[in-house]
């Protein structure tokens, strides 16, 4: 059989004690499916992180359906066949399988008995349900996995790696060289204080020498001193390195995240989102502190040991056996505390993120009455974080309590053995208490190098939840230049322009060709939801397409750069909001120099000026992201100044004007109309559309 054949026939073949389910959490509002695809694939042999899936298919915020699943188990080497069953049939199913759960999730099924039921969900974790709670979830469609014959046992892993987080930070592996330096010096003085303790009690108290016991007790008094110095130095040092570190990582991800592209922000949760920024924290902690302490302790333990094996022979093996007891315990209950720590983050953050999306939404939950509903549901969502928690924490007290058994039974055995040893005459006094110091000192060292290098598996942990935003390809960064002349009036051409959502769904548009003159004024026309807002999104930049090109003045947006392209447009969009600050901060985009005739004249040609020189402090007047105190209209003729005071040379209206009176939006069209812009108007109301010189129909294309 060749090694082909081999490798196939093995990933069939189950040699293991035991084998599992990986759990894999969904990141995206939409990827369950993806997620569950990943957690079958590894059960065959093929573990393939959720980053890789999403990369190659990728699942749009409109969800997925049992349809795309089936050709993306395909395109992962795996047969599907998609089944409608009653509950009691589900012992029959080859586990592990998907289940279509609550009509707009999936979840796998793990392992099925008469009364209880092992499902991994993507967006909880683990869950051991009864047959009642079954019952109301599923809905009677599985999706059955197995390896087809192109099926390859594989790791595919996309990871950040450490080295590519610290290539950034200037002056970081000097600084930790200096910590270590430092701490080096620190812990070689702890190995000398248990030795002049032993001269006190075996040299010093029998032969009543007080000369000896001064100079003893002031050359401890020096190393003392020294000691805490050195501390000082390296903690001011650790100071330093751990705030420049932290800007410097925060500002390169904050840098790569505004680059990301536009759907990606609509996959996620906002509290999600800003959990990650969170793993930035726990990932600088580790390696300023746990790498330069993993060589300190290995260094330590090892001396230490030297000094047990010389101070008490075979008792030292004695200790050795009970701390490789606590680190073999520590370590074969990892897997289950990283499954752990990641529910925790999962859930604390998706609480996090409905608490905020309250905030923003408050004057709709007021005015609809659901704020008792939406307060009920934030409080299912925190009791699910808080029993995580308390899993966590309950995990965390056994072991504990376990670890403590095992260092009281290491305790009296050593003192039983210990003392028989100078009862015997075959250690002294001060040797045992000696190498008493020393098996504390060994024994914290292997421990604490066991939790350090736990710490370090579980940055992979973070380093996944980092790697989301890190490793997403971001906007090409082209170098800074002025494409066009700020206000000047530009012309737009779309060439077979085609879009969609993902791979699996059907196009939005396809084939699109429209060419819009410098200064001219268009409505684009259609029925709710054909893609009218999408198409804006393209035509601004702000959304690549599938294919096709956008032409301004005969330039492709996309070769030239969108990020220069952008800063020659402006964009009122459907969702536009206010940001903390005054009215002047936001019409002038927090601009530290503010031309303040320009800014006047905008808030003019919006017809603002008035209703912001009628407030008490004017353009002082503070605002937020909710824009309180300002009614619709208001907001949106701020939204129209703010995009007029970039002088763009063409202007995308997406409902820009809907919340005006028809005298305000006609008086505003007007006065734009004497300026050199272009403008793309999306609108449903017949007179925004009777503004337009020319009307487009997006339907007919």
């Amino acid at each position: 059989m060749d090694n082909g054949n081999l490798e196939w026939l093995r990933s069939r073949l189950n040699f293991s004690l035991r084998r599992r389910v990986p759990l894999i959490l969904q990141t995206e509002a939409t990827e369950c499916g993806l997620a569950c695809i990943a957690m079958v694939g590894g059960w065959y042999g093929r573990y393939t992180d959720i980053i890789s899936l999403r990369a190659e298919f990728g699942v749009s915020s409109r969800g997925a359906t049992l349809g795309m699943l089936h050709n993306i188990a395909t395109g992962n080497g795996l047969a599907s066949r998609a089944l409608s069953l009653e509950l009691d049939e589900l012992s029959k199913l080859r586990l592990p399988c998907i289940l279509h759960w609550g009509f707009n999730h999936f979840v796998v099924l793990v392992r099925a008995t008469s009364d209880r039921f092992v499902i991994h969900d993507p967006a909880t974790g683990q869950r051991i349900i009864s047959r009642k709670m079954l019952s109301q979830h599923f809905t009677g469609v599985a999706l059955e996995l197995w390896p087809d014959s192109g099926f390859v046992a594989e790791v595919r892993r996309k990871t950040l790696r450490i080295s590519e987080l610290m290539a950034g930070i200037s002056g970081f592996r000097r600084a930790l060289i200096k910590v270590f330096c430092f701490s080096l010096m620190t812990e070689f003085i702890s190995l000398l204080l248990p030795v002049s303790t032993q001269v006190v009690m075996d040299h010093v108290i029998p032969a009543a020498d007080h000369g000896l016991l001064e100079l003893v007790c002031f050359a401890l008094l020096g190393l003392i001193l020294l000691q805490a110095a050195l501390n000082l130095v390296r903690s001011w040092s650790v100071m330093i390195t751990d705030t420049l570190t932290d800007i410097q990582w925060k500002d390169g991800l904050l840098r790569h995240l505004l680059r990301l592209p536009l759907p990606w922000f609509e996959k996620r949760k906002l509290g999600d989102v800003q959990s990650r920024f969170g793993s930035l924290d726990v990932l600088r902690d580790t390696l300023i502190h746990d790498i330069t302490g993993t060589v300190i302790d290995s260094i330590m333990m090892a001396g230490a040991l030297v000094l047990l094996i010389l101070y008490g022979g075979m008792l030292s093996a004695v200790v050795v056996v009970f701390t490789l007891l606590y680190v073999i315990l520590r370590l074969g209950t990892f897997a289950r505390y990283r499954q752990l720590a990641e529910e925790q983050l999962i859930k604390s953050a998706t609480a996090s993120s409905h608490f905020t999306e309250s905030l923003y939404g408050i004057a709709t939950l007021r005015a609809q009455g659901l704020a008792g509903q939406r307060r009920r549901n934030w409080l299912t969502l925190t009791v699910d974080a808080a029993n995580a928690s308390v899993t966590k924490r309950r995990f965390d007290m056994l072991f504990n309590s376990i670890s403590v058994l095992i260092k009281a039974c290491d305790n009296v055995v050593i003192l039983w053995l210990g003392i028989s040893a100078i009862i015997g005459h075959q250690m002294t006094i001060g040797a045992f208490v000696a190498f008493t110091v020393f098996r504390e000192l060994f024994t914290d060292r292997a421990l604490s190098l066991t939790h350090m290098l736990l710490r370090l598996r579980m940055l992979s942990l973070h380093n996944e939840r980092i790697a989301d935003i890190a490793l997403t390809t971001p906007e090409p960064d082209v170098p800074e230049k002025e494409l066009f002349p700020p206000g000047k009036a530009l012309s737009l051409k779309v060439h077979s322009l085609s879009f969609r959502y993902d791979s699996q769904s059907s196009p939005v548009f396809h084939g699109l060709n429209l060419s819009i003159a410098a200064g001219e004024s268009v409505a684009v026309t259609g029925p709710s939801g054909c893609g009218k807002s999408t198409l804006m999104k393209v035509l601004c930049g702000l959304t690549a397409p599938e294919e096709g090109r956008v032409l301004v003045d005969g330039r492709d947006i996309h070769v030239a750069g969108v990020s220069n392209y952008r800063r020659a447009v402006a964009c009122i969009l459907q969702e536009d909001r206010l940001f903390a600050g005054s009215l002047r901060d936001n019409i002038a985009g927090f601009n530290d120099e503010v031309d303040e005739p320009w800014l006047e004249s905008c808030a003019r040609l919006s017809h603002i000026h008035d209703d912001i020189m009628a407030l008490p402090m004017g353009y002082e007047t503070l605002t937020g992201e909710l824009g309180e105190g300002l009614s619709g209209g208001q907001r949106q003729r701020i939204f129209i100044a703010r995009a007029l005071y970039r002088r763009p040379g063409i202007l995308f209206m997406d409902e820009a004007t809907s919340h005006l009176d028809e005298e305000n939006e006609a008086l505003i069209n007007q006065a734009i109309n004497g300026l050199a812009i272009t403008r793309i108007i999306i609108a449903h109301r017949p007179s925004t559309i009777a503004s337009a010189e020319r009307v487009i129909n997006i339907a007919a294309h």
